[in-house]
């Protein structure tokens, strides 16, 4: 385990970096993780948490980090939302939102007050909000990031574990870009600071990236909360895999009517996957085995748990009307039904409430 003692140096010198002022308004498992690496780098970072245990854990021993990416344990500068306002004297520069998606308003209000007059804030979160920081900070003020496949947890205060494999030079996590989907100085600044994290590039398709993430979000998120089931074991049961392949697809034809430019789902072609949950035999074989594959050539996902399952059992409340929600919403704008997410935001609304257990059989498993 290396162990990194100031988060304000760099690897090469031990000088401080003079780079840009970054906060992370929350230091969960995706924010927690991209900031510790981040500090690593000798980024100039503050990470702000609302959950007091884990702000005093990443303060003293400091944030460790395991998993895929090795073992580290980060000294950064962690902060409670009480102490932001310290922030009146050093103005930030980017600010990150990596809040739940239901915190976006106040976490962005809270934090623009504190903004450099060229500083921006940053969505790094599940489904689509950057219309809600906008509604606070402007459009001109408002950039998007989507961590495509990153997949990890925080297992406890101060520690979060990666599952999924580091992209490196085969696949891109991290896609920066601006709403109006031109490539900018300042997008492209934010991709090689995140690219010392993972593999980062600027996309002039935020819009179609966000989506196809969502789309990916709404197959099986929501379904691990519902069922209890982990990843592997919602692929191989016959009844839930369909499911979710009918939430991929109605998700696939909401954001085609919406006019996106939707990219795969990992090895999932949108066009087959809408076409196999709409009964196409060669295509729901292609597709179901494609998903079948992927579980089987995880070795992670037997134990490995989406956001939303994970907050089932910490007792938390989920994202599952921001995400299932959001796609019957937006279907329901452009006239494209989406029964299948209708049902799984009330299956798990349920579960989430006590009214019922979760359990394969609320989804016909």
């Amino acid at each position: 385990m290396t162990e990194c003692r100031n988060a304000a140096r760099d690897r090469s010198g031990g000088r401080p970096k003079l780079g840009k002022h970054i906060v992370i308004v929350g230091a969960g498992a995706v924010g927690g993780y991209v900031g510790g690496h981040l500090a690593r780098a000798g980024e100039n970072i503050a990470l702000v948490d609302p959950w007091p245990a884990h702000v005093n854990a990443m303060r003293e021993p400091g944030l460790r980090l395991t998993g895929t990416q090795g073992e580290h344990v980060v000294r950064v500068n962690a902060m409670h939302l009480t102490e932001v306002q310290g922030f009146a004297r050093k103005p930030i520069d980017i600010a990150i939102v990596c809040t739940k998606s239901y915190d976006t308003e106040w976490a962005t209000a809270m934090i623009a007050q504190y903004l450099a007059p060229s500083g921006y804030v940053v969505s790094l979160q599940n489904s689509i909000n950057e219309e809600r920081i906008a509604r606070v900070v402007g459009w001109e003020r408002t950039l998007g990031c989507i961590a495509s496949t990153i997949s990890v947890n925080l297992v406890d205060p101060g520690h979060i574990m990666r599952f999924q494999e580091p992209g490196g030079g085969k696949r891109t996590v991290f896609y920066v870009g601006e709403v109006h989907g031109r490539v900018t100085a300042r997008a492209s600044e934010l991709a090689r600071i995140l690219s010392a994290v993972d593999n980062a590039k600027v996309t002039t398709n935020l819009w179609g990236e966000r989506w196809t993430k969502l789309c990916q979000n709404g197959m099986h998120n929501g379904v691990s909360a519902a069922t209890g089931l982990g990843s592997r074991d919602c692929s191989r049961n016959d009844a839930i895999r369909r499911f979710s392949i009918k939430l991929g697809g109605e998700a696939v034809r909401v954001g085609q009517a919406l006019g996106y430019q939707l990219v795969n789902l990992g090895k999932l072609a949108p066009e087959r996957l809408a076409l196999a949950s709409e009964g196409n035999q060669d295509a729901l074989v292609e597709i179901e085995n494609l998903m079948m594959s992927r579980a089987a050539s995880n070795p992670r996902a037997g134990i490995q748990r989406p956001s939303m399952a994970q907050d089932m059992r910490k007792g938390r409340r989920t994202e599952i009307q921001f995400m299932n929600g959001f796609i019957a919403e937006k279907g329901r704008l452009v006239g494209v039904p989406a029964p299948a997410h209708e049902k799984l935001v009330e299956v798990v609304t349920r579960v989430e409430r006590g009214e019922i257990p979760p359990s394969p059989a609320s989804l016909g498993g």
